[in-house]
């Protein structure tokens, strides 16, 4: 008997049904649930939904970055035929690997978005340039410090693509421009805020002499600041970090954050959806990767209209 004849009947005929005759069904999972940026993204992909039409959407990711067992058995459940695409922002580049071999052996189109996946089971990336988003970052705290110093780099959990690629222009800048900056510290501080908050207290403690900090991502970001105050440093050190929400807007304002490296997860959001309606209608694909850019945000311009479209969900 052919592997089709064996299909409930209710599958055969939504299989049979011309894309064009109906909705598509795609799923997003995202990161977590915690952050604001998600809110940015979702943002996107509801343009993009109302742009193209007939789309059925399920959202659906983990209470926190760091729940990669949760994202996997999310990945899992909708490896089905009924599902068109999925897009989906890897909490672990390598380990996520199989779960999307197996969707995409379902005939499931995937789209990553924001964090890089490794294998070749998805038509597209959609990402913000992260390494050269990093070195941006080094940029500002190499100048805000005169160039010597020193800095610690906090990064959130292992595996994570984007945050890997930003920590790696951001010690690439250092190491060529900036030698007489030293990274005394280079850690791990957890995935959600009260983790990182509790890990860089300790780090302060460990390194009270250090210059400046460098957050890999909101999470971090968020810890970090709250670290800061809780110690009594807020100010003192001179600290960059990623994305906004309005606690991060709120130590940048303070001169507590002097730099905010913001992405564009709407573009991102937006983009991803059309990569994945295409992919599923057949589209060919000229670029496979999707650059998106990322912009410095500090006290000198974030009031600027440009600017804050980037900083309000």
């Amino acid at each position: 008997m052919k592997k089709w004849m064996t299909l409930p009947l209710v599958c055969i005929m939504f299989l049979m049904c011309p894309v064009s005759a109906r909705d598509l069904n795609i799923v997003f999972i995202p990161k977590s649930h915690d952050q604001d940026f998600w809110l940015f993204m979702r943002q996107g992909v509801d343009k993009a939904m109302q742009e193209e039409g007939q789309i059925k959407l399920t959202w659906r990711g983990p209470a926190y970055n760091d729940d990669i067992d949760s994202q996997i058995q999310i990945v899992q459940i909708y490896a089905k035929p009924e599902v068109d695409a999925i897009i989906i922002a890897a909490t672990d580049r390598a380990r996520l690997v199989e779960p999307i071999r197996q969707a995409a052996a379902q005939g499931v189109k995937v789209v990553a978005v924001d964090s890089a996946l490794d294998g070749n089971a998805h038509t597209n990336f959609v990402t913000t340039d992260n390494y050269a988003a990093g070195r941006l970052a080094a940029e500002r705290l190499a100048g805000l410090l005169k160039r010597q110093g020193s800095v610690a780099l906090v990064r959130t959990v292992p595996g994570s693509g984007s945050t890997e690629d930003r920590a790696s222009g951001f010690v690439d800048y250092l190491r060529k421009n900036a030698p007489q900056i030293a990274i005394v510290a280079d850690e791990y501080a957890g995935g959600t805020r009260g983790k990182v908050a509790r890990n860089v207290a300790a780090l302060l403690a460990r390194f009270p002499q250090v210059d400046a900090l460098f957050a890999v991502n909101e999470s971090t970001g968020d810890g970090v600041l709250r670290a800061l105050r809780q110690t009594g440093l807020a100010g003192q050190k001179k600290f960059v970090c990623f994305d906004t929400t309005e606690f991060l807007l709120d130590g940048l304002r303070k001169d507590e954050i002097h730099g905010l490296v913001v992405q564009n997860p709407r573009q991102m959001g937006y983009l991803s959806v059309k990569a994945a309606v295409a992919a599923v209608k057949g589209t060919p694909i000229k670029n496979p990767t999707i650059l998106t850019d990322a912009v410095m945000v500090t006290r000198d311009n974030y009031q600027k209209p440009e600017i804050r479209a980037l900083l309000i969900p």
